[in-house]
């Protein structure tokens, strides 16, 4: 393994007292620890789910519940996650179901057992065409997120309980992390070890992201939050804290990494310097937090768990000094002449459906308003990754086919001009 820098600890460049900014708002409600929770794409509203059995939708501005909540059967709510279009949430629980509901009408779109033990992760395809799950079973199930079809599976993780679970950005991959201090990664389409299983990692793997290229995956397990390079599985960095962690998340709009876990912990990261920023902003409590997340916008960030509420901040206010992180149309237009008419980069920015040629993305990727935010990265993933994964040419539901993976000879200035995750 090669020589790591020395880490830097949130202690020494900051105030070990914690943050003195209030929080904006605290949604307060839930009988029970806070497992999951998902900012919808308005950026205005919140919903959690808990011990409780319960799912409550929040209003961001108010911290006001949303109608009443939602209790089905099934027992604790222990995932949730959000469509890619904003449009669906799925529902893990501890009888081992998966659930899909509407994010407008909360009307149920269908409830699926397979799993013989709690649902503990999900995660959709960047497409939304696929839902995966882990569960304490041990296994990994792939289904169409129409029908509840299993399309791969059972995969079989010898990971013990299957507590972490995330789709690659370009969704040939899913990274899952076990109880027994491993990460792996598998392939979408085949349910086949393609890395790992990354060892050593001092306790269950609870959260496990990619970074926005591909390149890089993070994971909670204890006071490091751990960076390896997704292909290599090679050591990058580790970020050090106190406690132990339970739960991770990197900012859509800025170079930002956010951690939380045991006694309270929550600290946020410059990905690039890996340096602190901010102080740590703890609740006074110093309960466990189980669960964090960015809005969609970047502007906000929220956390919850054992204290039976969710907290939301600006993220301004905890860490004024970051450096905000410019569009990808943006950087395309700085550093690329205008593309040729044939080109993917002469897409209209404003119509996500639109490509080369006049043929259109499947009706799941048009619903989707990041898909121009991730274009440019998504093609440059692709083609870094396109000689070592023989299986890219199969995606489920593909962003971008492979005839469509052809940049201009000058593409290379955006990659270079990309910031670092």
């Amino acid at each position: 393994m090669s020589q790591l820098p020395a880490n830097t600890t949130p202690e020494e460049t900051a105030s070990p007292m914690q943050s003195k900014t209030p929080a904006k708002r605290t949604f307060e409600g839930h009988k029970h620890i806070i497992s999951s929770f998902v900012f919808l794409h308005d950026n205005d509203h919140v919903v959690s789910g808990s011990w409780d059995g319960r799912s409550c939708k929040w209003n961001c501005d108010t911290g006001c519940l949303v109608g009443n909540p939602r209790k089905k059967k099934g027992g604790r709510i222990l995932a949730l996650a959000l469509s890619p279009n904003g449009k669906t949430i799925a529902c893990g629980r501890e009888d081992g179901s998966v659930e899909r509901w509407s994010t407008d009408e909360k009307k149920s779109q269908g409830m699926w057992a397979g799993h013989s033990d709690s649902v503990q992760a999900l995660s959709w395809s960047p497409t939304g065409g696929h839902i995966a799950s882990g569960s304490d079973d041990g296994t990994i199930l792939i289904r169409e997120a129409e029908s509840g079809k299993v399309e791969v599976g059972p995969i079989n993780t010898n990971q013990g309980y299957v507590w972490s679970l995330a789709y690659s950005p370009l969704g040939e991959r899913i990274a899952s992390g076990g109880y027994n201090s491993t990460i792996c990664v598998w392939d979408s389409n085949t349910g086949e070890l393609l890395v790992g299983p990354i060892q050593n990692l001092g306790n269950t793997v609870k959260s496990v992201v990619w970074s926005w290229d591909g390149t890089k995956l993070y994971c909670a397990s204890d006071k490091y939050a751990r960076v390896f390079d997704s292909v290599s599985s090679r050591l990058i960095h580790r970020f050090e804290h106190e406690e132990s962690l339970v739960s991770l998340a990197l900012s859509p709009k800025h170079n930002l990494l956010a951690c939380v876990g045991y006694r309270g912990v929550a600290q946020l990261w410059d990905t690039e310097s890996h340096r602190p920023l901010g102080k740590p902003f703890c609740q006074e409590d110093r309960k466990r937090l189980r669960c964090v997340s960015f809005s969609h916008d970047g502007q906000c960030l929220a956390y919850g768990g054992n204290d039976k509420k969710i907290t939301l901040w600006k993220v301004q206010d905890i860490a004024p000094e970051l450096t905000v992180r410019a569009p990808v149309s943006n950087i395309a237009r700085e550093t690329q002449p205008e593309p040729p008419s044939s080109s993917f980069l002469n897409v209209d920015a404003t119509n996500p459906s639109a490509r080369p040629g006049g043929d259109e993305i499947m009706d799941e990727v048009r619903d989707d308003p990041y898909d121009n935010f991730f274009a440019v990265r998504l093609v440059c993933s692709a083609m870094q990754s396109a000689s070592a994964d023989t299986h890219t040419h199969n995606l489920h539901s593909p962003l971008l086919p492979p005839h469509h993976l052809v940049l201009p000879a000058n593409a290379a200035c955006i990659i270079r001009n990309w910031p670092n995750d």
